[in-house]
């Protein structure tokens, strides 16, 4: 029977997560932000109907009034009504009529107004995405940010590159890092093509057949800062092909994150040692005290990864089958794009905090290299080169090679050039007479990194042209985001320039 003793050390202990970081070798544990902290703060902050609904509901109120369909004094009672809301902290608010009218002491002829040809939902919903996406864009740049400096500082750390699980040829890390980068700049251009679909104007539209109301729909295009009308008024409510946009584009990008962190998984095992991981990031254990490993937080993105790939498949379910009209199954579409990027920033954000807190086993990851045989395609690309030998006789001859080897328990810093000889003669083909210090050179994998710089290989000095242009493209792409920034604001601007003119023309 357990019997405890009494103690008087302090609950809850303060060293307590210093403790289980087990992890050695790495600086001391920094200060990190919760993953996903954020994530459901995200999904209340774009899913606020009233914002959104207010906001397209001033912009329609100027385009009433400019058009000559409502009067001065009109316009600026609902837009005084429609700020006066805004500013106020009312509970429960889901914006149009059912806020305004009572605000207007129940007039609702006035209040009605606000919806007059225009239909409620469109296009409050694209204004909640463009607002979402102009903000993962900038998590996302933050994160080609990290990866690119991180390969910066790995150009010459030499790994075993891998095919089906097994050495292939040796890589560097920074040029993994480079096909994470760019893998990420094709989402990119995806998600960049799914703005350009979302943050067009379906207002104006009416049910199906637009409006009789002279209202100018471009007006109300500028107004919300816009890049284009959706033209044909049956097509606003009738389509919802820029929510799957996001979805795919979305998954696509988070689908290479998810294989990034299954290896960044596999290569902190203890077994391979390849990196170890700030304590304060790495997955800990309340049974077992030597648990310090960088799993948990690579396991949540992969959950929030099969969570968006669930509400893609999900919206792909819900629109096939359906009819082309306006639907609330339709209407309802985006809020599983705004769940999406919500976890899709979570993913980014994990990513970034992880790849800055990694610290690579350099000489462990060149050790693998160096007792494998990865670099046995410099022996048959010299027997073909220099001793003229055909591509498959060079191979079938390395292949023995390597057979011979691993069944007496030879690291490849140990072959001869005899034990080639020997091969080549067990496979009826004529030997090559390398010498052992020729193939040793050729097995030496730092040689083998130097001596392969052609375009996009991982030749320090190849590596860092191709780091350098990556730093021009985010550069690039910062850009566009600033000029799609500037085309809101510029709408924002607008609209309340306009509504200061009526506003300020009723009071004279």
């Amino acid at each position: 029977m357990i019997k405890l003793r009494k103690f008087h050390t302090p609950y809850p202990n303060p060293y307590d997560v210093g403790s289980w970081g087990a992890c050695a070798g790495v600086p001391p544990a920094k200060d990190r932000w919760a993953p996903g902290g954020d994530r459901q703060a995200d999904v209340r902050r774009f899913s606020d109907r009233f914002t959104y609904c207010t906001r397209t509901d001033k912009a329609w109120v100027v385009c009433l009034h400019n058009s000559g369909v409502i009067d001065g004094a009109t316009a600026a009672r609902l837009l005084a009504t429609l700020e006066a809301l805004e500013a106020s902290d009312q509970p429960n608010r889901g914006g149009g009529e059912r806020d305004v009218i009572p605000a207007l002491d129940g007039d609702e002829d006035v209040g009605s107004l606000i919806n007059l040809g225009r239909t409620m939902q469109e296009p409050m919903t694209r204004l909640q995405l463009r607002d979402q996406l102009l903000d993962f864009f900038e998590h996302l740049f933050d994160l080609v940010e990290t990866v690119t400096a991180v390969a910066e500082q790995n150009v010459d750390t030499v790994m075993p590159g891998h095919t089906h699980l097994s050495q292939a040829n040796p890589i560097t890390l920074a040029l993994y890092l480079l096909s994470l980068e760019d893998s990420l700049f094709r989402g990119l251009g995806q998600l960049e093509h799914a703005y350009s679909l979302v943050n067009l104007n379906s207002g104006g539209c009416g049910s199906t057949s637009g409006t009789v109301w002279p209202v100018d729909r471009q007006e109300l295009t500028r107004l919300l800062g816009m890049d284009g009308l959706l033209e044909v008024t049956y097509d606003c409510e009738a389509s919802q092909d820029h929510t799957l946009a996001v979805l795919f584009a979305l998954t696509n990008l988070l689908t290479s994150i998810s294989k990034t962190t299954t290896d960044i998984q596999i290569w902190g095992l203890e077994e391979m040692d390849m990196i170890r991981i700030d304590p304060s990031w790495g997955g800990l254990s309340s049974m077992m005290p030597q648990k310090c490993h960088p799993g948990g937080d690579n396991e949540t993105i992969r959950g929030r990864v099969c969570g968006v790939i669930g509400e893609t498949m999900a919206a792909i379910a819900t629109c096939e089958g359906e009819p082309h009209q306006d639907l609330v199954i339709m209407m309802n579409l985006p809020q599983r794009a705004i769940q999406a990027l919500a976890d899709g920033k979570c993913c980014v954000r994990v990513l970034g905090g992880l790849l800055q807190n990694i610290y690579p086993r350099k000489e462990t990851m060149l050790n693998y290299v160096r007792q494998g045989y990865s670099c046995m395609t410099e022996v048959v690309v010299h027997m073909v080169r220099e001793l003229g030998y055909g591509g498959r006789r060079a191979h079938r001859s390395c292949a023995t090679l390597v057979r011979l080897a691993r069944e007496r328990g030879i690291p490849a810093p140990k072959l001869t050039g005899e034990m080639l000889d020997e091969a080549a003669r067990a496979v009826d083909e004529e030997p090559p007479g390398i010498d052992t210090a020729t193939l040793q050179r050729l097995l030496d994998p730092v040689a083998f990194i130097e001596s392969h710089s052609n375009t996009g290989g991982p030749a320090p000095t190849e590596t860092r042209r191709m780091l350098a242009d990556r730093r021009r493209k985010l550069a690039a792409a910062r850009e566009r985001q600033a000029q799609r920034i500037k085309k809101v604001d510029e709408g924002r601007a607008l609209l309340a320039s306009e509504i200061a003119r009526i506003r300020g023309a009723a009071r004279e």
